[in-house]
C-alpha cells in the first residue's frame, strides 16, 4: 500500500511540474520524462529540487544551479536539432510549434555547456538554427492580444538573447567562420530582402568587435556572385551602407583595402550603362550611398586615398562627361570631409599632380571638379563661401575673412610648385574664361591661395599671375567683349583682395585710382560680372592704356608694402 502510494504521489508530482514549467524554457521537459521511466525516486527528487531551486531563482534573484552537459550529449542535442529544424523545417513554416522546441534547446546548451564546448562544436549548425527561430518569432508568427501576445514577445527575446550568446561564445576565435556561417545563412533564406532583420543580425557581429573588414569583404563576395538577380543585389546594397553609416573604420590597410574595393564597384556601376553589365548598372545609386557612408567614418589620412582614386578616374581617356557628373559630388565630399592641416600632407605627391592636371584641362567639367577639389583641400578657415564671384574689397570695409597664421612649410610647398601653379591657373582662365562658372571657380581658388597663406612670397606670385592674365587677355582678339570684361573684372577683384589682406596702403591707393578711372568711363571693367552690359554713350570700349594695372607700379606698390612692414619689424626688435 505505501509503495503503490509513493508511486500516485511521484506521478502527481511529476505532472503538476510538468504544468508548471510546461512554458520555461529552464525545465527540460524531455529529461523529465526519461526520469520518471527509471522510476529512481532519489535521482527524480534530486533533479526536481534543482529544477525548482532554477524556477524560484527569477523571483528571487539567486543564482541558477545547472548540471553541465558532456561533449556526446552535446552532440546528440545539435544533432536533433538538425533533425528537428535546421533541415526538415522551413523558415516560414512551423508545424506542431517545433520553434519552442528548438529554443528550448538552444537555450539548454547555452546554459549547460561550457565556452570550451561550443568553441569545439563550431558555429556551423547553431547559428544557422538560432537565426531561423529568431526570424520565426519576429515575422513568422501573426500578432495576438492576451496572453498568447506576452508569450510571443517573452520568446521573442529570448531568441535575440539566445543570438546574441551564441556569438558572442564563438569570438574571437570563430569570428571568419561565424561571418561566413551568418551571411551564408541571410543568403541562402534571402533574408536580404527583409533588410532590418539582416542588418541587426549583421550589425550585431560588428558590435561583439568583429573586423568591419571581414563582414563587408563577405558581403561584397556575394554581391558580385549575382549575375542577373537585381532584386537581391539592391537589397544587399541597402543592408551594407546602413552598416556603413554607423561602423568607424580602424587605420589600418585592411580599410584602404575595403575602400578600394567598394570604389572599383562603385566605377563598374558608372561605366556599366551601356548595358553590357546590367546588374551593376542598376546599382550605382546604392553604391553611391556606400561610398558617402564609409567616406563619413574614414580616418583622415584614408579619405586622401578615396581622394586619389577618383582624380584618377578624370584622367582617364575613357571618362565621358556623364561619367564626371555622377562621381564629381563624391569626390568633392571627400575632399570637404578632409580636414586639411598642413598642405605638404594634404597636397601629396600623389594627389597634388592629378588636380593640377585637372584644373588645367580643357575638359569644362574636369576644370570645374579640380578646382573645387582643390577649394576644399585649401580652405582651412571656412573663406570658400566669400569668393563665390569677383568682388571689389574696399580699404576700411570690414568683411567676413578669417587670414590663416603664417605658416613656413606652406610657404615652401607654395615655392616648390610656384610654376606648376601659376601655368595650371592661367590654363584653367585662357581655356575656359568664356564659362563664367569656371572663371569664377579659378577665382576662388586664387583668392584661397592668398588668403590661407598670407605673406609676401604669396602676394608676389598672385601679383604676377593677375597681371600675366590681364596682358594675356589684352593681346587675344578672338575673345568677345564680354569674355575679355569679365577676367579684367576678375583681376580687379584679385588685386584688391591682396591689398585688403596686407593692409598695403600705396598699393590701395593705386588700385583705387585705376578702380575710379573704370567707373566714370569703363563701368564694365570693374566687378560685379554682368551677364549683359548696358553701355552709355560717353563709355569708352576701346582698352585705354590708364584702365590698365602697369607692371612697376603693383611691384612698386608690393615693395612698399613688405619693405613698410620689415622696417617696423626691425624697429621693435631693436627697442
Amino acid at each position: 500500500m505505501k509503495l503503490v502510494s509513493s508511486t500516485i504521489l511521484l506521478n502527481a508530482f511529476l505532472l503538476l511540474t510538468r504544468q508548471i514549467f510546461k512554458n520555461s524554457c529552464s525545465f527540460p521537459r524531455l529529461e523529465i520524462k526519461q526520469l520518471a521511466e527509471t522510476k529512481s525516486l532519489a535521482k527524480t527528487e534530486k533533479y526536481l529540487a534543482l529544477s525548482y531551486r532554477n524556477y524560484f531563482a527569477k523571483f528571487f534573484c539567486l543564482p541558477q544551479r545547472f548540471n553541465r552537459i558532456n561533449d556526446a550529449r552535446l552532440s546528440q542535442h545539435i544533432q536533433e536539432l538538425r533533425k528537428t529544424y535546421f533541415e526538415d523545417i522551413d523558415v516560414l513554416n512551423d508545424p506542431n510549434n517545433a520553434a519552442d522546441d528548438v529554443l528550448h534547446r538552444i537555450v539548454l546548451i547555452l546554459k549547460r555547456t561550457s565556452r570550451e564546448q561550443l568553441l569545439k562544436e563550431g558555429p556551423t549548425l547553431l547559428v544557422p538554427c538560432s537565426i531561423k527561430v529568431l526570424f520565426h518569432y519576429e515575422y513568422g508568427l501573426p500578432y495576438k492580444e492576451g496572453l498568447c501576445d506576452w508569450k510571443q514577445r517573452r520568446h521573442l527575446k529570448l531568441a535575440k538573447e539566445s543570438y546574441y550568446n551564441l556569438l558572442r561564445s564563438f569570438v574571437p576565435e570563430k569570428s571568419k567562420e561565424l561571418v561566413k556561417v551568418v551571411i551564408k545563412t541571410i543568403h541562402k533564406g534571402k533574408l536580404w530582402l527583409v533588410e532590418d532583420f539582416a542588418y541587426d543580425l549583421l550589425w550585431t557581429l560588428l558590435e561583439l568587435n568583429v573586423s568591419g573588414f571581414t563582414v563587408v569583404q563577405r558581403i561584397l563576395n556575394k554581391l558580385e556572385m549575382l549575375d542577373n538577380d537585381i532584386p537581391d543585389a539592391r537589397a544587399i546594397v541597402r543592408v551594407l551602407y546602413e552598416l556603413l553609416n554607423v561602423y568607424h573604420w580602424p587605420e589600418d590597410m585592411k580599410t584602404i583595402a575595403v575602400v578600394e574595393r567598394l570604389l572599383k564597384l562603385f566605377h563598374k556601376s558608372m561605366v556599366a550603362a551601356d548595358g553590357n553589365d546590367p546588374p551593376y548598372g542598376s546599382l550605382r545609386k546604392g553604391l553611391e550611398v556606400c561610398v558617402r557612408h564609409i567616406l563619413q567614418r574614414l580616418p583622415n589620412d584614408h579619405l586622401l586615398v578615396a581622394i586619389r582614386h577618383m582624380c584618377l578616374w578624370t584622367m582617364k581617356n575613357e571618362t565621358n562627361d556623364e561619367t564626371i557628373l555622377d562621381f564629381g559630388s563624391t569626390l568633392e565630399y571627400a575632399a570637404f570631409l578632409h580636414n586639411s592641416s598642413s598642405y605638404e600632407k594634404t597636397l601629396t605627391s600623389e594627389v597634388f599632380p592629378m588636380l593640377m592636371h585637372m584644373i588645367g584641362s580643357t575638359n569644362r567639367l574636369a576644370n570645374l571638379l579640380g578646382n573645387r577639389v582643390l577649394q576644399y583641400l585649401l580652405d582651412r578657415n571656412n573663406n570658400k563661401h566669400q569668393f563665390d564671384t569677383p568682388k571689389i574689397f574696399f580699404e576700411n570695409t570690414q568683411f567676413d575673412l578669417c587670414i590663416g597664421k603664417y605658416n613656413r612649410k606652406d610657404k615652401i610647398f607654395l615655392k616648390t610648385y610656384r610654376e606648376e601653379l601659376h601655368d595650371c591657373l592661367v590654363k584653367s582662365v585662357i581655356n575656359h574664361c568664356s564659362t563664367r562658372l569656371n572663371l569664377e571657380a579659378t577665382y576662388c581658388t586664387i583668392c584661397l591661395l592668398a588668403v590661407e597663406v598670407p605673406c609676401g612670397f604669396t602676394a608676389a606670385s598672385t601679383v604676377c599671375l593677375a597681371m600675366n592674365l590681364q596682358e594675356l587677355t589684352l593681346e587675344r582678339k578672338d575673345l568677345s567683349r564680354e569674355v575679355s570684361f569679365h577676367v579684367h573684372a576678375t583681376v580687379m577683384a584679385i588685386m584688391s583682395l591682396l591689398c585688403w589682406v596686407h593692409h598695403a596702403k600705396v598699393f590701395f591707393n593705386y588700385i583705387n585710382k585705376i578702380m575710379m578711372e573704370r567707373a566714370q568711363w569703363a563701368p564694365h571693367l570693374n566687378p560685379p560680372l554682368q551677364s549683359r552690359y548696358d553701355f552709355a554713350i560717353h563709355h569708352i570700349l576701346w582698352d585705354k592704356p590708364e584702365f590698365f594695372f602697369v607692371d612697376w607700379e603693383t611691384r612698386y606698390g608690393l615693395w612698399k608694402c613688405f619693405r613698410l612692414k620689415e622696417e617696423r619689424r626691425s624697429v621693435i626688435s631693436s627697442h
